[in-house]
């Protein structure tokens, strides 16, 4: 991303207190990776035009890093928080100011000469910020969210990009989870339709790769249960598989459980899955970011079990 930002959260912190922050703002006309979608910081779509602000002086020599919505770093933990875009040619929700638990992303020049004044004012804002988030819960970054795989598909309708499509989802997906995919839009497409709901990474090395990172997987359980794996009513199905008389039918259930209930909240063994449920119901979340787990919400861990 450039120097500037938009889409700001004004009503946080970090412009408010102690500094009162006060921005100029010009006027920008929306790029076409933006029409269509939403975000966080423009739940409704972005405009024709948007308001651009400056957090440096003036262009960098170079780039400013940007936490890209497509990858999904730690935007889907329950508690992050979106707080301004950076102006940039990704797509819509790439992040220029962020907060997850007890860390903050600060896409700009933190070299006061580089900086505006009411970006000053906002650095400052945000070191006193996060004085008050020392005790706050990190959910560490495991893993890309299915999003990434997508993402392929909108770069083609937006400019005719193929690459993604014909070589990098190749490399993204493991080789037995795409014995049926065609390289093509419309393939791609159709392999999303079918599988997207189901794929999974983050579990161990072969969900890993140097090149991109994340290796992702389908469920062939969950597919043929027609249960998506971050649906709280999926985890009910696989509960009541987990408790049934059928043999075969509580292996696929106990399967299921380990695969995404993470070791921390697991029990030692699944024998009673509807107590485990009636404890741990309204303190989980199912996050792709960590590792494809229900977790303890962040926002609300207890200090033990």
């Amino acid at each position: 991303m450039n120097h500037q930002g938009h889409g700001l959260a004004l009503e946080h912190p970090v412009f408010n207190t102690p500094n009162t922050v006060h921005f100029d703002t010009t006027s920008a006309t929306r790029s076409r990776q933006h029409e269509g979608y939403t975000s966080p910081l423009y739940p409704s779509g972005m405009g024709e035009t948007f308001d651009v602000v400056d957090f440096e002086v003036d262009a960098p020599d170079g780039w400013n890093p940007t936490l890209v919505s497509h990858e999904g770093f730690f935007t889907d933990v329950p508690g992050f928080e979106n707080i301004a875009e950076g102006f940039s040619g990704k797509m819509l929700g790439s992040l220029a100011l962020a907060r997850q638990g007890r860390y903050f992303y600060w896409g700009y020049s933190i070299d006061p000469a580089r900086l505006t004044e009411p970006a000053q004012d906002t650095l400052e804002n945000v070191v006193r910020y996060m004085a008050t988030k020392r005790d706050a819960r990190t959910t560490p970054f495991v893993c890309k969210t299915r999003k990434v795989l997508w993402v392929y598909l909108a770069l083609n309708r937006e400019s005719g990009y193929l690459r993604g499509i014909e070589e990098h989802f190749l490399g993204c997906v493991k080789e037995a989870s795409r014995a049926d995919y065609v390289p093509t839009p419309a393939g791609l497409a159709a392999w999303l339709d079918a599988n997207l709901a189901y794929v999974f990474s983050g579990k161990d090395e072969s969900h890993r790769d140097a090149r991109y990172g994340s290796v992702f997987e389908v469920d062939a359980d969950a597919r043929r249960l027609g249960t998506p794996n971050a649906e709280r009513a999926s985890l009910a199905t696989w509960l009541a598989l987990a408790a049934s008389a059928d043999a075969a039918q509580r292996a696929v259930g106990v399967r299921l459980l380990e695969r995404y209930v993470h070791p921390d909240i697991a029990p030692d063994d699944w024998g009673a899955p509807a107590a485990w449920y009636a404890e741990w119901r309204d303190r989980i979340v199912f996050v792709e970011s960590a590792g494809f787990w229900w977790i303890e919400e962040p926002e609300r861990a207890a200090s033990g079990r």
